[in-house]
C-alpha cells in the first residue's frame, strides 16, 4: 500500500509500504480522507516534533477487524483518530476509532478532528456564554475555535487575521467584527471595545509571539489566555502585567469528538466549509504542504484523498 512518510523538514515521501493487518482488539480503516493539521504543516516546515502526531485527521470505512473487537461492521463509516493516516489504509485500536453517521458528508467528517481540538480547548478555558472573546488568527486552528466559542454560547467574539480571505470567512463563521493586525492595534481596540475593560477570554491560534502579546495585552483583570497554536520558537514576554492583572494562561492539547459530533449533528457547526482544497496522496507535497506553506491567500484546509 501507498504512504507518505515524514522523514525531516520538507522531507516527506509517498512511499509503498507492506499492507496492514488489525490484531486483536484493532480496526483496518480503509483512509478516505485524511485532512492536513496545522500541527502537519509545522512538521513538515521545520522537522517532525517528539511523538508526533503527523497524519491524525482520518475518515474512512471499515476494511477489516481484528479479534475481539465488537460493535463495528466491514464497510461502516467511521473517524480515526491516530498518526500515520496519509495512507491508504491505517489498523488503530478500536478505542481510536467513531462511527461517521450517513448524514454526516465525507468533507463534514474529514474536520471533525480539529473541531474536537477546538471543542476540548474551549470547554478547558471554562467559558462562559456571556464572555467577550478575542481570537489570534482566522487559519485552521482560529476557524474552528471560532466556531467552538460560537458553538459553547458566545456571542461577542473578535477575531484578527492578516489574510483578506480568511477574514472573510471568520465573518462568515459568525465573528461579530474581524480586524487587520497590520493595520489596527489589536490591544487598544480589544479595550476600545469593552469600554477599557479588556476581553474575559483571549485566544491564541497561531503559534507566534506576536499574537500572544496581543491576547495577554487584550485580557481584563483575572481574565483567561487560552493557547493552541503550535510554537516552534521560544518567546520572549514581559511578565508583568500578566502578573500585576493576574491572567489566567491556559495551554491546550487534546479532542473532544464526542462534542464535536454533538454540534455536526445538532446543526451548531459546518467546519467542511474551512476546506479549500482536495488533492492525491501522490501530490501531498507538491499541491498539498507547499501550497499551504506558500499560499495562505487562497489555501486554509486541504484533504489528502488516497
Amino acid at each position: 500500500m501507498k504512504k507518505a512518510t515524514l522523514y525531516g523538514a520538507r522531507d516527506v515521501r509517498v512511499e509503498e509500504v507492506p499492507d496492514l493487518r488489525p490484531g486483536p482488539g484493532q480496526v483496518k480503516v480503509q483512509v478516505k480522507y485524511c485532512g492536513i493539521c496545522g500541527s502537519d504543516l509545522h512538521e513538515y516546515l521545520h522537522g517532525p516534533f517528539p511523538a508526533s502526531p503527523f497524519g491524525h485527521e482520518v475518515c474512512g470505512t471499515v476494511a477489516e477487524l481484528g479479534s475481539d473487537v465488537e460493535g463495528y461492521s466491514v464497510g461502516e463509516r467511521v473517524l480515526a483518530f491516530m498518526k500515520d493516516g496519509y495512507a491508504e489504509y491505517q489498523v488503530l485500536p478500536k478505542a481510536r476509532v467513531m462511527k461517521l453517521p450517513d448524514a454526516v458528508s465525507w468533507e463534514r467528517g474529514a474536520v471533525v478532528e480539529p473541531l474536537a481540538g477546538a471543542a476540548y480547548a474551549v470547554e478547558r478555558s471554562r467559558m462562559q456564554p456571556s464572555d467577550v472573546v478575542f481570537i489570534s488568527g482566522g487559519g485552521p486552528v482560529g476557524l474552528m475555535l471560532l466556531l467552538a466559542v460560537r458553538a459553547f454560547g458566545a456571542t461577542t467574539v473578535y477575531v484578527s487575521e492578516p489574510v483578506a480571505k480568511r477574514r472573510l470567512m471568520a465573518e462568515g463563521f459568525g465573528a461579530t467584527a474581524v480586524f487587520d493586525p497590520r493595520e489596527v492595534q489589536i490591544p487598544r481596540k480589544m479595550r476600545e471595545l469593552t469600554q477599557g475593560r479588556g476581553v474575559d477570554l483571549a485566544i491564541e491560534a497561531v503559534g507566534i509571539e506576536a499574537a500572544l502579546k496581543d491576547c495577554l495585552a487584550s485580557t481584563r483583570q483575572r481574565g483567561t489566555v487560552l493557547v493552541q497554536g503550535i510554537f516552534t520558537e521560544r518567546v520572549p514576554i514581559h511578565m508583568l502585567g500578566f502578573v500585576t492583572r493576574e491572567i489566567t494562561m491556559i495551554g491546550s492539547n487534546s479532542t473532544h469528538p464526542a462534542r464535536a459530533m454533538e454540534w455536526v449533528l445538532a446543526g451548531k457547526a459546518e467546519p467542511e466549509k474551512i476546506v479549500t482544497g482536495i488533492v492525491p496522496l501522490d501530490h501531498i507535497v507538491d499541491q498539498g504542504f507547499e501550497v499551504l506553506a506558500r499560499d495562505k491567500e487562497e489555501a486554509v484546509k486541504i484533504l489528502i484523498e488516497p
